[in-house]
């Protein structure tokens, strides 16, 4: 409330009170000049307060004071009632002839403490509703920002996922690539075998006694087996495989070593012998080529 509005409320006049407001910066300096004025209009009232003999009725009558009857509160004047109306929202007003009696120091002392204690009451109520209000705001956003945490947890989680689905589909792609490369070598590599034993002499048995007895001997004593291959170009290349490999094994690491002889047969020198598709099946043992042995490569028409 402004200084006028609290000087009405008090009982002031209402054009007084903006006039006090005006003139004095502080309620209190604004009382002591509206007490001091009035005391002073009470003084030319009381010696003029009759009207003059001559003329009795040349001067309306005006109310002593207005009393509002929905609260019974008594104001000094129109403009006061028409403030009171105005904040409260009262309309049965009646003339009062009860005169408003300036106050006393006291009583201005203690309508001063008064509206102190409501000043004093309105900050607190105003100082706890910005506290409140700001306790909300700050909920507010921290209630934002975690929902924005959320939201960007939620992205980065979406995108780990996206990228997982997509490492998952490329390596399915790669292990389809692989699969399609180990089919055609393993087609290409039957397709050779089968050329390869369709030209081929028939096989020369060897001694039964001799390979059994040497099969039984490595079995027992040899875990590698040291394959010497003579080349067609007469270089010699050695390796060392599992005793029970296949002879297979010896084929293939020759394919990968020197793909240039591919297509090629390959024989037992002694006893001479051209391995076909059923011998490259059996280990290396059963042909005799453990702890160590020799094969030729020949290429094949």
């Amino acid at each position: 409330m402004s200084i006028a509005e609290q000087l009405v409320e008090m009982g002031f006049d209402a054009e007084k009170a903006e006039e006090a407001a005006k003139k004095c910066s502080t309620l209190e300096t604004a009382m002591d000049w509206l007490v001091s004025r009035q005391e002073n209009e009470g003084m030319q009232t009381d010696s003029s307060s009759l009207p003059p003999q001559s003329h009795p009725t040349s001067a309306p009558v005006v109310p002593a004071s207005y009393k509002c009857n929905d609260c019974g509160k008594v104001i000094r004047d129109e403009n006061g009632m028409m403030f009171h109306a105005s904040k409260t929202g009262h309309e049965n007003f009646e003339e009062s002839s009860d005169n408003i009696k300036p106050l006393t120091e006291e009583e201005k002392k203690v309508q001063a403490g008064l509206l102190k204690e409501k000043i004093k009451e309105s900050m607190k109520k105003k100082a706890e509703l910005e506290e409140k209000e700001k306790f909300e705001r700050e909920k507010r956003r921290v209630q934002e920002g975690k929902l924005m945490l959320e939201r960007n947890e939620k992205r980065k989680e979406m995108e780990q996922l996206a990228a997982i689905a997509q490492r998952k589909r490329d390596k399915e792609e790669e292990e389809a690539a692989k699969r399609r490369v180990l089919e055609q070598i393993k087609a290409d590599r039957e397709s050779r075998k089968a050329a390869s034993s369709g030209i081929a002499p028939p096989p020369v048995p060897s001694p039964l006694p001799t390979t059994v007895k040497t099969a039984s001997i490595d079995k027992k004593d040899y875990k590698e087996a040291t394959i010497q291959i003579r080349l067609p170009s007469g270089e010699l290349i050695r390796n060392k495989f599992g005793s029970n490999e296949e002879l297979g094994a010896v084929r293939l690491w020759i394919e990968m070593t020197h793909p240039e002889l591919v297509p090629f047969s390959i024989l037992q020198p002694f006893p001479r012998k051209v391995m076909t598709s059923e011998d490259m099946s059996a280990p290396l043992s059963i042909h005799g080529l453990v702890p160590s042995g020799s094969l030729v490569v020949t290429r094949s028409q």
